[in-house]
């Protein structure tokens, strides 16, 4: 196992994309420690911010505490295990096709934006565009799973192509914006606008929404196996979730394709 420890909190955000088993399996010690990082408009290297212990394995351990400073932990990595004990900065996990990241804190923006595959698992919050796109694409998640213990912010699963994301918490506003395929499940409560300009895909809540959007037009009440693996799935990852539910069903945006499905839990009665 490779070991980085933050050796002092940082002032300025440092990116460190070189941080991945793609990068670091295969490198000694003194490889690792000459790795470029980038911290405002100096390069730097890993050994300059960071103790490094273990060479030559796909299981990374960061140690960052609370600083949330480090970027791009994880970017683009395809394989192995990054573990983050503590905060993780900016585009952590984006561009991901597959391993697993665990982030025992809380995350920046753009936690999981434009992956493609692979395990996230938060404890904490994450911000802002949780498996979102970048300004200027129309495409966010295409595949992959998210588990967030925590809450998120505003346009969780925006974009969203595939996949399967979870929020334990809150949402803010917006969750699952232009969504085209996927599923978003929200256990806490969702932010106002759920399902904007959706077209295909599904967002389950189990709580009704702050405001349901007129475009949302209710057609049926609705148990589903399919819905059954997504609760068994979350429940498996540690969430509590509702079993064998009945949903309420809408369907929408109509303002667009209209063919997006939002599931709303139906209280027992």
């Amino acid at each position: 196992m490779i070991t980085l420890t933050l050796k002092e909190p940082l002032s300025i955000p440092a990116e460190a994309d070189c941080i991945t088993p793609d990068n670091l399996h295969d490198k000694s010690r003194d490889d690792i420690l000459r790795q470029t990082v980038y911290w405002g408009n100096k390069k730097l290297t890993i050994g300059d911010l960071f103790t490094v212990e273990g060479e030559r394995a796909e299981h990374i351990t960061v140690v960052t505490g609370e600083c949330d400073k480090v970027k791009l932990i994880g970017h683009k990595m395809s394989r192995g295990a990054i573990h983050i004990k503590g905060s993780a900065g900016y585009n952590t996990g984006s561009y991901m096709t597959g391993g697993t990241l665990t982030i025992d804190g809380n995350a920046r923006d753009y936690l999981g934006a434009m992956m493609e595959g692979g395990v996230i698992v938060l404890k904490g919050d994450a911000g802002h565009f949780l498996g979102g796109a970048y300004k200027g694409e129309t495409s966010g998640m295409t595949g992959g799973e998210i588990f967030v213990h925590g809450s998120a912010g505003h346009e969780t699963g925006g974009f969203m192509r595939r996949g399967f994301i979870v929020v334990g918490g809150d949402t803010g506003d917006f969750p699952g914006l232009f969504m085209l395929a996927g599923t978003l499940l929200v256990l806490g409560q969702a932010g106002v606008r759920v399902g904007a300009n959706m077209k295909r895909g599904s967002v389950v809540l189990t709580r009704p929404p702050e405001r349901m959007l007129p475009s949302f037009v209710y057609n049926s009440l609705l148990r589903s196996p399919a819905v059954n693996l997504v609760m068994k799935r979350a429940s498996a990852m540690g969430f509590n979730v509702p079993m064998n539910p009945v949903f309420r069903r809408y369907s929408g945006d109509v303002n667009t394709v209209g063919k997006g499905e939002l599931l709303v839990l139906e209280p027992p009665q």
